[in-house]
């Protein structure tokens, strides 16, 4: 067992994923206070040019698993394919994302070196005292913020939330503005060194194959891709107000969010709340409407580049992380504001 980071990198179709660099960065910062390498492993086929990329992003070593029968995803054959680069490498830390395919493989991975496993992180750290990852996360109470270690077993296992790790790591907003960097775009690094490694899926066939695959659409609504986010809390009164955020959202070329509060009253559904129980987003503005700025959903958002908020409470906490803060209702201001756009 080593000081070294493995990222489990996710394709589709041959095209990395953001998750996958955020992860990089997030392990490079990691490995900084280890001294490890960060190992960046992805599987798939015909994926030298994907791999290129993460060798460029900043990986000390990239692994490539390139193998016809990793075409197309499978829980069975992916899971093996990680499994055995992971046993040849044998890491001190495994950083996995936090989708539907993360999600997925990090129980099997975890299961087949028998190791704990932390889910849907939103920060790591090295513990100063015992040399360990500190794996934080939510709690399912929706209030609390919950810290984790992996005391005994190797190695510790955690998947972390698109979007918390942003790699240009700035946590004082002020330089974050004078260089903000997109995820989706990596800047340069050093070259990593690309090793292909073959893995035995001989065993792997567990009787499911894959008949076919129906394409779905872009999505549009992914929020932590958004460069403007227009957020509604309780303040915007019902779910009539939301379609106002959507009015100012499209002037701005923008998306919109919520806060934790206009979900569970059924204003709006979840694909859009932010928050310690939704995304984690960083646009470069986000214009906060008539929310009051609560803990959880401040972790959410805190760090984005711009952040004005409207509250008719001039007492609201969301005015203590605010550029601009504007006190006055939103139901007299929004269309003010959507007019003068116009």
């Amino acid at each position: 067992m080593n000081h070294d980071i493995v990222v489990a990198a996710e394709q589709r179709d041959g095209i990395v994923q953001k998750i996958s660099f955020e992860l990089i960065h997030g392990a490079a910062e990691v490995a900084g206070q280890t001294g490890g390498r960060v190992i960046t492993v992805i599987a798939g086929f015909e994926i030298k040019e994907a791999a290129e990329q993460l060798s460029a992003a900043g990986s000390d070593e990239v692994w490539i698993i390139d193998q016809p029968s990793l075409k197309e995803y499978l829980p069975k054959p992916y899971t093996e394919a990680f499994l055995q680069a992971v046993k040849h490498i044998e890491p001190e830390i495994v950083l996995i994302g936090s989708t539907m395919i993360g999600m997925e493989l990090a129980p099997q991975l975890a299961a087949g070196l028998d190791t704990g496993l932390v889910t849907d992180c939103t920060a790591l750290t090295i513990s100063s005292g015992t040399g360990l990852l500190l794996m934080t996360r939510p709690n399912t109470d929706g209030i609390s913020i919950d810290t984790f270690i992996c005391g005994e077993r190797r190695p510790q296992i955690a998947t972390v939330r698109p979007g918390v790790l942003a790699e240009t790591g700035a946590r004082d907003k002020a330089d974050s503005r004078k260089s903000a960097e997109k995820v989706s775009q990596p800047a340069a690094c050093p070259r990593g060194t690309v090793r292909h490694f073959t893995a035995d899926l001989s065993g792997a066939d567990n009787g499911v194959r894959l008949l076919s695959t129906t394409r779905g659409g872009v999505k549009s609504t992914d929020i932590t891709q958004a460069r403007v986010l227009v957020a509604g809390g309780r303040g915007m009164g019902g779910p009539e107000g939301f379609d106002t955020l959507r009015t100012l959202a499209s002037l701005l070329g923008g998306q919109i969010a919520c806060s934790r509060a206009c979900v569970e009253a059924g204003w709006i559904d979840a694909s859009p709340q932010v928050g310690q129980t939704g995304k984690t987003v960083r646009p470069e503005l986000y214009l906060a409407c008539g929310i009051s700025g609560a803990f959880q959903h401040v972790t959410g958002m805190e760090e984005s580049q711009l952040i004005i908020a409207i509250n008719k409470n001039p007492a609201a906490p969301i005015f203590d992380i605010s550029d601009l803060g504007i006190v006055g209702n939103v139901e007299v201001l929004l269309p003010r504001l959507i007019a003068a756009l116009k």
